[in-house]
């Protein structure tokens, strides 16, 4: 089953691929990442979407969970829009136990 926005299958980018020309990432999501000192595909998986997003949140932006689901995808080859109900409640649920304990 293909990308249900181009119909293409995507792999994981290579590690070293800028965020700007990860799948599901567009250049105003890549620069808030950059800003918050990720720059490749590998930072992006050292981090994880929760934390990313959190650290992205802390630079006082109001990023959206669709970037949140976005990183997630992105980390598993996959559309934001292939993002199970199931792993959108986990990370939802991560989200507000990093909040909670004053992780970023």
């Amino acid at each position: 089953m293909g990308c249900p926005a181009c119909g293409l299958e995507h792999g994981l980018p290579e590690a070293d691929t800028p965020l700007a020309d990860v799948p599901n990432l567009g250049k105003v999501s890549a620069g808030w990442l950059q800003q918050a000192g990720l720059r490749t595909f590998a930072d992006l998986q050292a981090m994880g979407a929760v934390r990313a997003w959190l650290l992205i949140e802390a630079l006082g932006i109001k990023p959206s969970l669709n970037l949140l689901y976005a990183m997630e995808g992105a980390l598993h080859g996959s559309h934001w829009l292939e993002v199970k109900r199931q792993r959108k409640t986990e990370l939802l649920t991560q989200l507000e136990a990093s909040r909670e304990q004053g992780l970023i």
